[in-house]
Parts: structure tokens; sequence; C-alpha cells
């Protein structure tokens, strides 16, 4: 029987989800593999923020990349979302080829975090161009959002909350606005989606719970992610871009270390929700 490929891709802030991430690559995605694997489906994880080149860092084609990757495979998508809204993009950082291809994000150019524009196209895609002809491209079938809980805020020293939450920013009000906007039209969608008779698209939502360690330093986490992430993608570190090198705070220390969904463990959770979605993907599969 031929093996079915999926790949599931993974958005988050950076740098206030490096806890997640390295959670989610050492202790969700092996269970996940090794399912997939007992069925016949071979699964490939990519983490969008490191999928970029350095070439397309430096030269603004940053949401290019995530939108196309995100096209190459409409199937699984996961994002976790904490207190921050994240870098939005100014004219100077989506370049004219990116505009070209989906000229609808003129529109939201100064206004929209690079996360919600990639959460965006997975649920309700820019329109594509290909050499001036429209492409209209379905939502991505299973998607899954991740709301981190903010009760860990009061543990957080200022230094800390400038990487946890929007940090002194000029207004923090609309800051909080636009961000609690940005979750709820997560919610919205889902509404939209489940009303249909032929729903094309899963969202599913949760929200959970960290433990919050004050003796964790990012940089430490970041490192053993890469380890883990070069790994299971037969890489190499020397093929990774060195951009993430000039995080400033990268040797903060505090960090998460433990995820929970009332008492739950988290990563038990996402693997009933994956496996629940697999079924609907692959029910000749599961029977």
């Amino acid at each position: 029987m031929c093996k079915n490929h999926i790949t599931i891709m993974i958005i988050s802030t950076i740098p206030d989800m490096f806890g997640e991430h390295y959670y989610f690559i050492k202790e969700v995605f092996p269970q996940l593999k090794e399912i997939c694997n007992s069925h016949d489906i071979d699964l490939e994880y990519i983490d969008l923020f490191f999928s970029m080149s350095e070439e397309e860092f430096k030269t603004c084609r940053s949401i290019q990349k995530y939108f196309n990757s995100i096209d190459s495979d409409r199937t699984f998508y996961i994002c976790f979302r904490g207190q921050k809204l994240g870098c939005v993009p100014t004219p100077a950082d989506i370049d004219k080829m990116t505009l070209d291809e989906y000229p609808e994000l003129v529109d939201y150019i100064g206004d929209t975090s690079f996360t919600e524009l990639t959460v965006m196209h997975a649920l309700h895609p820019f329109e594509k161009y290909d050499n001036g002809n429209a492409q209209s491209l379905p939502p991505v079938r299973h998607s899954f959002f991740y709301f981190r809980n903010d009760d860990y805020l009061n543990e957080l020293s200022d230094s800390q909350k400038e990487i946890y939450t929007c940090g002194h920013c000029d207004d923090e009000f609309v800051h909080d606005l636009k961000l609690a906007m940005a979750k709820d039209l997560v919610f919205h969608d889902k509404r939209e989606f489940d009303k249909l008779k032929d729903n094309v698209s899963n969202i599913n939502i949760r929200r959970y719970d960290g433990v919050w360690d004050n003796n964790l330093v990012l940089s430490d986490l970041l490192n053993k992610y890469i380890e883990e992430y070069v790994e299971i993608n037969d890489m190499s570190i020397e093929d990774l871009p060195d951009y993430y090198d000039n995080f400033p705070i990268l040797n903060s220390k505090g960090c998460f270390n433990d995820f929970s969904i009332d008492g739950n463990s988290l990563k038990d959770i996402i693997i009933e929700d994956f496996v629940n979605e697999l079924k609907l993907e692959f029910p000749q599969k599961f029977k």
C-alpha cells in the first residue's frame, strides 16, 4: 500500500513560544509520527519561522514563504498564541514579488501582524496569482489553535513582560484589543464553518496553562529545539539561517516547561485532537 504523506505546519509568535515549540517537537511530535507510521501515513513537521532561508528573510519575502508553505499542503496546521500580538509588517517588510502573488495583502500592511496574516491565509486564503491568473485556494482542512491562559503574567518581571506581552508599547489597550480580536476571529470562523452542511475545514480550539520556570534560559531552549528540528528533518544546523541569533533577549531567564488543560497533559490532548482529525482525513486507514 502506498504511503500518504502529510505535513503539519506550526506557527506562533517568536520568541515567547520557544517553550511550546520545544515541548511539541520533543514530547508530542514523536508520538504523532509513530501513530501515523502505524497507519501507513508519513508525517512531516515544518516550523514556518525556521523554514525561511536567510535570503528570503533579507529580501522581505518572509510572508511569501509562510503562505507558499501552507499552500503546498493545506491538510494540518497548528497555531500557538499567547499574550503577544507579534510584529506588524510595514511596506518595507513585504516585497513586490509577494504583493504580485498575493495582491490582497496590500489592504493589511501596517495593521496586521505576521502571525495573524498567516492564520487568515490558513482559514480564509488570500487569492493567489500565478502569471496574472487568479487561483482560489481552499481553507486548511484540519487546524488546531492552542491559546495560552494569562495567569502567569503577575509572575513576570518588567524585562520578561517585554518578551511575553506587548511590553511598553505606545498603546497597550489597542494592542490588547487587537490580540483579543485576532483570537475572536478564529472562534468566529469555527462557528461559520460548523454551520456549513458540507464543511471542508475543521477548527479545533483549546485554552491551556503553562508552568512558569524562572530558571530556564531562552537560548538553551532554542538550541535544544534546533537540535531536534534538524534531526527530524534530516538537516544540519548549517542548513538553517542565522537570523534568529539576533534576538536581543536570548539570554533572558524564565520560560514554560510544562503544559496542561484542566489537569490533563497538553501532549495527550493534542494527540487526541490530532488522531480525531486523522480519522476524518483517512477513514479507510482507521477502520
